[in-house]
Formats: C-alpha cells, sequence, structure tokens
C-alpha cells in the first residue's frame, strides 16, 4: 500500500523553490525529491499503469480520434489550505486546446462563502456569454495555488 500524502509537502511543492528554501522543515536533496515527486504524480502513476499493462500483456492498442473543441472553464482559487480562507480567485475558459477568455485575480478579503459563490455564478454567466448557443453550468477543473504566488499588487502579503 502506498504511503499516505504528507500534507505540509503537498502545501510545500505549490511553493517556489526559493520561497520552499526559506522553511524550517527544508531538508535539500530530501525535498527536492519530495516536491518534484508531488508535483509530477499524475505523470508516474500514469506510466506506472502503462507498464504494468505492458508487462500483463493488456496492451490496449492505441487509436488516433479526432479532439472535439468543447469549452471547459477552469477557476483559480489563492489558498494555503482547502479549509483556509480564500485569499484570491480568478478563472480562464479553453475551448479545446486554445484560451479564449481570462479573469484577472481578483482579493477575496473579506467575502463571504456566497460572496465567492455569486462571482463564480457572474464568471460563467460571462463566459457563456463569449460562447453561441452554449451555457456553462459548472467549472470543469479547480486549480489550487499558493497565495504567495497572488499576481495583484498592491497585495497584503505583499508589501512594497
Amino acid at each position: 500500500m502506498a504511503r499516505p500524502l504528507a500534507e505540509k509537502c503537498r502545501r510545500c511543492a505549490k511553493l517556489s523553490v526559493t520561497e520552499a528554501k526559506e522553511k524550517d522543515c527544508w531538508a535539500g536533496q530530501v525535498c527536492h525529491v519530495r516536491r518534484h515527486g508531488y508535483r509530477n504524480r499524475d505523470r508516474y502513476n500514469k506510466q506506472k499503469k502503462k507498464q504494468y499493462a505492458i508487462a500483463t500483456g493488456k496492451i490496449i492498442p492505441e487509436i488516433t480520434v479526432a479532439v472535439p473543441a468543447t469549452p471547459a472553464a477552469i477557476l483559480h482559487l489563492y489558498r494555503v489550505r482547502v479549509d483556509a480562507p480564500l485569499h484570491a480567485i480568478a478563472a480562464e475558459l479553453w475551448i479545446g486546446q486554445q484560451q479564449v477568455a481570462k479573469v484577472e485575480p481578483v482579493h477575496c478579503l473579506g467575502w463571504t462563502g456566497m460572496q465567492v459563490k455569486q462571482y463564480s455564478r457572474e464568471v460563467l454567466k460571462g463566459f457563456s456569454g463569449q460562447l453561441e448557443d452554449v451555457v456553462l453550468d459548472r467549472f470543469e477543473t479547480t486549480v489550487e495555488l499558493n497565495p504567495n504566488q497572488c499576481p495583484i499588487r498592491p497585495c497584503p502579503l505583499h508589501p512594497e
């Protein structure tokens, strides 16, 4: 059975290398390897599954299929943990492999959960307005980013 994920290492993997090195728990090469593993976990798991399929003779033939150009909205949340307060929010609209629209990050300091949901709905309405005959009712995926990577200036985390 696989070892459970260390929550503090998972959060640290989101930080830049210089920010991670400033932490008290930094352990040099061990941390470099661990951060790389956390960031590339999905890719490694896919490779392992493919190697297992080859080894057991369960190779599935690959075929080429045209990829449909369906719209997908992606929500970016700047927060430390899932249960931590939201620092900022941003969004992107993609159709196939091309980015069509983007909502720049906005600070959410002092917002209630209901205000965040309402803002998200407004973003989806705006994205739906960019599309013809398509109404987006949810975000396809959510990306969590560390608040230290917040690009908004001025920012309470980045005093000038």
